[in-house]
Formats: C-alpha cells, structure tokens, sequence
C-alpha cells in the first residue's frame, strides 16, 4: 500500500509539473508569435517541439512499466490463491481427522478443541488476509488502468501540440522566405529607378553645361573684340587729344561700346555663377554607381574652368564710363555732406543710377573671381536662364532632388 501510495504521489507530481511547462511554453510561444516573426522563434519552436517529443516517449515508456507491473501483480495473486486454496485443503482434513479422533479419544477432547479453535482461527486469518489482498489488488490494477487511460490521453495531446507547433514552424518559414523575396525585389526596384535617376540627372546637367560653354564661347569672343575695339578707340583717343571735335564724335559710339563690353561681362560672370552652383549641386553627394559615368560631365567643368582661366587672362581696359560714373559718386557725396541739398540728393534720379549694376561692376576690380564673390547666385541663374528660354525655379538643389527621388519615396511608403 506504501509503494502504491508513493507511486501515486509520484505521478501527480509529474503530471502538474508537465502541465505547468506547458502553459508556460504556450503563453510564451503565444507571445513571442505576436511580438514578431523572427528566425529565433522557429528555432524555439523546435526546441519545444523535441521536448513535446522526449516527454511522449517517456510517458510511453512509463505505460509499458505500469504493465509490466500489472502482470506480475496478476501472477502474485494467482500463486497466492493456488496457495491459500492447498492450506484450506489440509485444515479441512485436519478437522475431518480431530473430529474422529474425539469420539476415540475423549480424554484428548479438550486439546482436540484447542487445536480445532486455533485451526479455525487460523482459517479465518487467512481468508481475512486473502479478501484484504484481493481488494488490495483490485485498487492496484484499477488505479494503474486509469493511470495508463491518462497518460494515453497526455500522449495524444502531445502529439496533437507537436503537430500545430510544426504547422507553426513551417507557416513561419514561408512567411520569412516570402518577406525576404518581397524586401530583395523591393531592392532590386529601388536600385534600378535610382540608377535611372542618376542617369536623368547627369544628363540634365551635361545639358545646361553644354549650354553654358556655347554661351561662353560666344561671350568671351565677344568680349575679346570688344576690348580690342575699346585699346584701338584708347589709342586713337591719346594721339587726337587736341581735337575736341572728334572727341565727341567718338564719344559716343565708345560709350554704347564700353556698355556692351559691361553685359557682356556681366554675363559671363553670372555664367561662371551658375556653373559654380551646378558643380555644388553635382558634388553635393558622394559619387554612386547609379549616376553612371561622370568623365563627360568631369570634361565640361574642366572645359568651362579652361574657359574661366582664358577669361581671367584678358587684360580689362580702360573704360571711360567708370570714371564718368565714380565722378558721380564722388560729387553726389560732396553734396550729401551740405545739409541744404540733403534731400534732393535722396531724391535724385542720378543718386539710383550710381547704385545699379554696372556702376557697381565699375568699383568692382578686374578679377573675375572677385567679381563672382560680389554678385548673387540667384539673381545671376535667373537673368542667365531667362537669356536661354529656361524657368529657373525648377534647377535649384532642393526641387532637383525632390523632382528625382519623390516618385521613388511614394513607392516606398506605399
């Protein structure tokens, strides 16, 4: 009854423990499914797997124990009954033989009777002890039967587990071979269209560079005539300095020229501006696979930078409408500092005309770089773009990346 007892024990403890690991590897399988979806979840999932397995071959192996001790109880009680049953034989002769004897032997009645009284007592002791065992037996196989009907049911659950934890498994691996083909096309795609930018970009910008180097070109011949023409009026103007008359007949014509020597001027300057601006935009950016190759647009920087240099290395003449408009300047000064013309010199036309561009672009020195540092960049790419049919508006840095990458951000977001 004690080993009985402890067994029982004994396996109520290993089912609650059973029990309470799985509720704890549910609860978290079930929270780990709907955190995230990982590579590490399928790997837990087969630990807990393997383990639902081991604990099904133990419970089978705990069955066949069970029954192997169900037969040799079986065996025990049979031997026991065989045994009991030859005992109840030999008393039962025994008594038939005391009760023959009594008649024989009267004076022995009374030890007759004693041992007849201990013969029945003994008798009953043992069919007391055989019902006990009997009943005894009867609780061992009942209580092992239902053990075994629960550990059946145990093993059918595991397997049941085993397979929705596999069915979990798998569903996880495709779901991740799925994910991991959509995020690489998705890469694919985004890699392409960036490349296809790129290329859209560098043809853009090898087109206003062409653009500008033909503009260029035009301009600083220009300009070299135009100073040739201005050294051969400078020249002629220092041998007739006695003739009055021509002086002003060639005043003229010289001023007209020295204005369109300014633009002109002004014009490259704002050229080489925008150029500047467009190498700032294209250098922004670490240089990519997806821009493709640079050497055409590398050559037409250093083409216009050729042509900067060449721009840089003409002498600047002699331009008598600087003087004219710094002698402005100088007498509109003197009469600031006089309080009586204080406002008519605000409110004179001359006064705004000292302030415009090319009175400016007099003080300005002959350097073409310094030049570039005076002017604005912005107003310089919209008269430059204005002069080739162009919206300036649509090139600056911020529009040009969003107009390349805003359909390529939509598809991702979407």
């Amino acid at each position: 009854m004690l080993k009985s007892q402890h067994f029982d024990r004994r396996l109520m403890d290993w089912k609650f423990c059973n029990n309470l690991l799985l509720m704890i590897m549910a609860k978290h399988l079930k929270k780990e499914v709907l955190q995230a979806q990982s590579p590490f979840l399928v790997d837990k999932l087969k630990v807990l797997a393997e383990s639902l397995a081991n604990s099904s071959s133990k419970a089978e192996k705990r069955i066949a124990e069970h029954r192997t001790q169900k037969e040799e109880a079986l065996n025990f009680r049979v031997a026991k009954a065989n045994e009991v049953s030859g005992t109840e034989k030999e008393l039962a002769a025994e008594i038939a033989a005391l009760e023959k004897q009594r008649d024989e032997l009267e004076a022995e009645l009374k030890k007759v009777n004693i041992s007849l009284a201990a013969a029945r007592a003994r008798f009953n002791k043992t069919k007391e002890e055989r019902d006990q065992f009997d009943e005894a037996s009867n609780q061992i196989i009942t209580h092992l039967k239902s053990k075994e009907d629960e550990l059946s049911k145990s093993v059918v659950s595991c397997k049941l587990e085993a397979d929705v934890v596999q069915t979990w498994i798998n569903f996880l691996e495709d779901t991740w071979c799925l994910r991991s083909t959509y995020m690489q096309l998705k890469d694919e795609q985004a890699n392409g269209e960036l490349e296809t930018y790129g290329h859209h970009f560098v043809k853009l910008i090898s087109h206003h560079l062409l653009a500008c180097k033909e503009e260029l070109g035009t301009s600083i011949t220009r300009i070299k005539t135009f100073v040739d023409n201005i050294n051969k009026i400078n020249g002629r103007s220092e041998v007739q300095t006695s003739k009055e008359d021509k002086l002003l007949e060639e005043s003229e014509p010289r001023m007209l020229l020295e204005e369109e020597y300014l633009e002109t001027e002004e014009k490259i300057i704002s050229t080489f501006s925008v150029v500047d601006n467009m190498r700032t935009l294209f250098y922004s950016e670490p240089a990519n696979a997806s821009r493709g190759d640079d050497a055409k647009v590398k050559q037409l920087f250093d083409a216009i930078e050729g042509m900067r240099v060449d721009f840089e290395s003409i002498e600047r003449p002699f331009l008598r409408h600087e003087t004219l408009a710094k002698d402005e300047v100088m007498s509109s000064e003197e009469r600031a500092e006089d309080p009586s013309h204080l406002s008519r010199t605000i409110e004179s036309p001359k006064s705004k005309r000292t302030d415009s561009p090319k009175s400016r672009h007099a003080d300005s020195p002959k350097s073409a770089t310094a030049a570039l540092e005076q002017l604005d960049p912005e107003a310089e790419l919209a008269k430059l773009e204005s002069e080739f049919g162009k919206v300036t508006r649509d090139y600056s840095s911020e529009e040009i990346g969003g107009w390349e990458f805003d359909e390529l951000e939509q598809e991702l977001k979407s």
